[in-house]
C-alpha cells in the first residue's frame, strides 16, 4: 500500500512571494551593483547621499519594487509555454522561447534577485531537464523559499526522505511552509516522522508564528478532530476569518465547522450555508466540494436546505476542471458526478465519471464495469424498441 502522503505546500502562500534580495548585486542609478560602488554595507546610506541625493533605503526601495515586477511578469509568462507544453507541441519547438525566459531570469538574477535562480528550477522542470542546481545555488545564497521548493519538488516524486530533508532545513531556517509541510509529515507518520497529532500541531502553531494561514486551518481541523485534547487557540475564529478574506484554502469549511460546533440555530445554519457560498465563487476548492455534498443531500436535512442536485452537477464540474484542484479533489469530484449521473440512470456519463478514479478506488472501477453494462443494455433496449415501432 502507498503511504498517505500530504500535498505539496498551498501555492498562494509559497514563501517565495516575499524572498530576500541579494543586496550585493542590487544596482545604484548609475547602473553598478552596490558591492562594487560600496564594498563597506555601513558606509552605503552616506555614498548614496553623496553621490545621488537620496538615501539608500530609498534606492534599495525602488530596486526591490523593479525586481519585484519583474519575476512577477517572467512568472506569468511560464504559464502559456506549460499549456503549449501539455498540449503536445514539442519543447525543441518552443527553444526561443524558454530561452528568451531563462535570460531574462539570468538577467533578474544578476541585479538581485536570489527567487530568479527558483524560477530557472522550475522552467527546467518545465522544459524536461529537471534540473535543481538553481534552486540548491538559491538555497546557499539564504533564500529560504528555495528549501520549500525543493521540499515540494521531491515530495511530488514521492522522494519523502529528500523532501522531509529539505523541509527540514527549511524549518532551520525560519521558514514557515516548510513547518507546516512537517506537521502534514507528521499527522501521517511519513518523511522518517512518527505518526503523532501532538507533534503535528505544535508544528503548525509554530507556523502560525510566521503569518502563514494555511497553519490555522490546520490547526482548527486537528482542534475539531480532537477538542478534549488539543488546545484552542483563543483567536482561532477571528483568524480564521482573516483567513477566508486571504482566499485560504479551506478555512471557509473549517470556520463553519466550528460555528456549527457551538450553535446548532437556523441562524447559524443560514450564516454557514453563506459562508460556503462565498468561499466557493470565490474559488476554495474544499468549500465546492462541501457545498456540492450538501446540495446532492449530503446532510441537507440537518442544514435545513432543499437538495439541488443540478447544482450539484455544476459544482462538481467546477472542481475537477479548475487548474487549483488537487488529484485526489479532481478524483473525488469524479467519483461524486459518477454517483449523481448513476442515480439519473445516465449511465455513460457515470461511467466517464468513475473511469477517472478507478485506478485508485476499487468500487468506482467496479462501478465503472457495471455503469458500461447498464448503458450498453439501455442502448440495446432502445434500438429494439425503434426497431419494433418501425415494423
Amino acid at each position: 500500500m502507498k503511504p498517505d502522503l500530504p500535498p505539496v505546500s498551498p501555492i498562494a502562500f509559497h514563501p517565495m512571494n516575499t524572498e530576500p534580495p541579494l543586496q550585493g548585486r542590487l544596482k545604484l542609478p548609475d547602473g553598478r551593483m552596490v558591492s562594487q560602488a560600496c564594498p563597506n554595507p555601513a558606509n552605503l546610506d552616506d555614498y548614496c547621499q553623496s553621490k545621488f541625493g537620496r538615501s539608500w533605503r530609498s534606492i534599495e526601495r525602488d530596486c526591490l519594487r523593479s525586481l519585484a515586477n519583474r519575476i512577477e511578469a517572467l512568472r506569468g509568462r511560464f504559464l502559456p509555454l506549460e499549456a503549449l507544453i501539455n498540449q503536445g507541441q514539442f519543447v525543441e519547438s518552443l527553444d526561443a522561447l524558454s530561452g528568451d525566459i531563462w535570460e531574462s531570469l539570468g538577467a533578474a538574477y544578476s541585479d538581485g534577485s536570489s527567487a530568479a535562480l527558483i524560477l530557472i528550477s522550475k522552467l527546467s522542470l518545465i522544459t524536461g531537464t529537471g534540473s535543481m542546481e538553481g534552486a540548491m545555488m538559491a538555497a546557499d545564497l539564504g533564500n529560504v523559499a528555495a528549501y520549500c521548493f525543493l521540499g515540494d519538488h521531491y515530495l511530488s516524486k514521492e522522494q519523502v526522505e529528500q523532501a522531509a530533508a529539505a523541509y527540514q532545513q527549511g524549518m532551520a531556517k525560519g521558514c514557515s511552509a516548510c513547518e507546516y509541510q512537517l506537521g502534514q509529515f507528521a499527522e501521517r507518520g511519513v518523511g522518517g516522522q512518527l505518526k503523532s497529532v501532538r507533534v503535528a500541531f505544535d508544528h503548525y502553531a509554530e507556523a502560525t508564528m510566521g503569518n502563514y494561514p494555511p497553519a490555522w486551518v490546520a490547526i482548527a481541523r486537528l482542534w475539531l478532530s480532537d477538542p478534549g485534547e488539543l488546545p484552542r487557540h483563543e483567536r482561532l475564529v477571528e483568524m480564521l476569518k482573516e483567513c477566508v478574506e486571504m482566499r485560504c484554502e479551506g478555512a471557509a469549511t473549517a470556520l463553519a465547522e466550528i460555528y456549527l460546533a457551538y450553535d446548532q440555530s437556523s441562524y447559524t445554519k443560514r450564516m454557514v450555508m453563506s459562508l460556503y457560498r462565498g468561499a466557493a465563487v470565490e474559488g476554495d476548492i474544499e468549500t465546492q466540494l462541501k457545498l456540492a455534498s450538501l446540495l446532492a443531500g449530503e446532510g441537507a436535512s440537518e442544514m435545513e436546505i432543499e437538495p439541488d442536485p443540478e447544482e450539484a452537477l455544476r459544482w462538481y464540474e467546477r472542481v475537477y476542471s479548475s487548474e487549483n484542484a488537487s488529484p485526489a479533489q479532481a478524483i473525488l469530484a469524479h467519483l461524486k458526478l459518477g454517483y449523481l449521473f448513476m442515480g439519473k440512470n445516465q449511465y455513460d456519463r457515470a461511467a466517464h465519471h468513475f473511469a477517472f478514479a478507478s485506478d485508485t478506488d476499487l468500487e468506482a472501477a467496479e462501478l465503472q464495469r457495471i455503469c458500461e453494462e447498464k448503458g450498453e443494455n439501455l442502448r440495446r433496449w432502445r434500438l429494439h424498441n425503434i426497431g419494433g415501432e418501425c415494423l
